[in-house]
């Protein structure tokens, strides 16, 4: 069977400091380094190789790569999910008085998926971000769309999913903080006003992501929100599991 899990343990080993280097041995990576590094920053890769090293001690003491195989494993065979490679790297700690410490973050394409994380308390903190990253990568294989086609709609009903999957596998406690960020009728209002009427737009507008993320003067996470709000009334509506959503049309959950 095909390991599908890097060894990046080995990689870093080698060349924590030169994290250009890594890249070059992934699927997005392999022809543009320096660019590819920046967006995967963005996203939260380690910057630092400082603090890096220090984070990548405890990911060997927690046996990180043995435990993302098993979840590979298990949610691999309960969605009949794709084989995709799986990378598993330091995250950027934000240090200063005024940030907060960042604690995992992943990014997924279509072909390979990124995990960047350090320390947790709790484990289930783990399992709850691959759920995430791989629910997304099940649901772009069944979609088959190509990047330019997906719309703000898609990628709303994206994070909805996804996050409703980990609310149904690791439990309500381990989903993020925006799916509690606004009462029902306030996220209604919301949608109303600031996502409904820009459900068409695409992913190389710059509208996409301010409203996805809530910058400029759009609510915090604003589309993430969204897309778990629209979810959640469809799923009320339908008593159907996560799993039975996963390859919908995302204007299936359109009220």
């Amino acid at each position: 069977m095909k390991v599908t899990v890097a060894p990046t343990d080995g990689w870093l080993e080698d060349s924590i400091h030169k994290p250009l280097e890594l890249l070059k041995n992934t699927i997005n990576g392999k022809d543009d380094q320096k660019s590819f590094y920046q967006y995967l920053m963005r996203h939260g890769m380690y910057k630092s190789s400082h603090h890096a090293e220090d984070i990548f001690e405890k990911m060997k003491e927690h046996n990180i790569w043995e435990r993302f195989s098993l979840y590979e494993k298990k949610y691999k065979r309960k969605w009949k999910g794709p084989n995709v490679p799986i990378y598993l790297f330091p995250v950027q700690e934000k240090r200063g008085m005024f940030q907060s410490s960042m604690k995992k973050s992943g990014v997924c394409f279509k072909d390979e998926i990124f995990f960047f994380i350090t320390e947790q308390d709790d484990t289930k903190e783990y399992e709850a971000l691959f759920v995430h990253e791989y629910h997304h990568c099940v649901r772009m294989k069944l979609l088959n769309k190509e990047d330019k086609q997906y719309t703000l709609l898609d990628s709303i009903i994206f994070e909805g999913l996804a996050e409703h999957a980990v609310k149904e596998y690791c439990g309500e406690k381990y989903t993020a903080s925006w799916t509690k960020a606004y009462e029902e009728k306030e996220m209604s209002r919301y949608y109303e006003k600031w996502v409904q009427p820009n459900l068409d737009v695409t992913r190389s507008s710059p509208l996409h992501d301010h409203l996805l993320l809530g910058k400029k003067s759009y609510p915090n996470m604003l589309g993430y929100a969204a897309g778990y709000y629209l979810v959640e009334n469809h799923l009320k509506k339908k008593h159907a599991s996560t799993i039975a959503l996963i390859g919908k049309a995302s204007s299936t959950f359109l009220p």
